[in-house]
């Protein structure tokens, strides 16, 4: 069995392939992927997640009749419609 401290002194003496030097752009490229994919999933059932309760919420919560008023005109509660009716 050989020696450890040989076995890493030659493992030392040798060249690095060049081919470990281009293998970090690779794997970072592969992380960055994965995480805009994780992203733009989360954002995805965030906002169908919001959608669903406002939905849900708009559903049950009680709401006020609809009241038509004049948008420019003069409100029906006001002194001069009063005094003019």
């Amino acid at each position: 069995m050989a020696d450890i401290d040989e076995v890493l002194g030659a493992l030392a003496a040798k060249e690095v392939p060049a081919s470990l030097t281009t293998i970090d752009d690779g794997v970072m490229r592969g992380l960055a992927e994965r995480r805009e994919s994780v992203t733009a999933r989360r954002g995805m059932v965030m906002a169908v997640a919001i959608a669903a309760v406002v939905g849900i919420v708009g559903s049950i919560a009680p709401s006020a009749p609809a009241q038509a008023e004049p948008l420019f005109g003069v409100p029906s509660g006001a002194p001069s419609h009063l005094l003019a009716d």
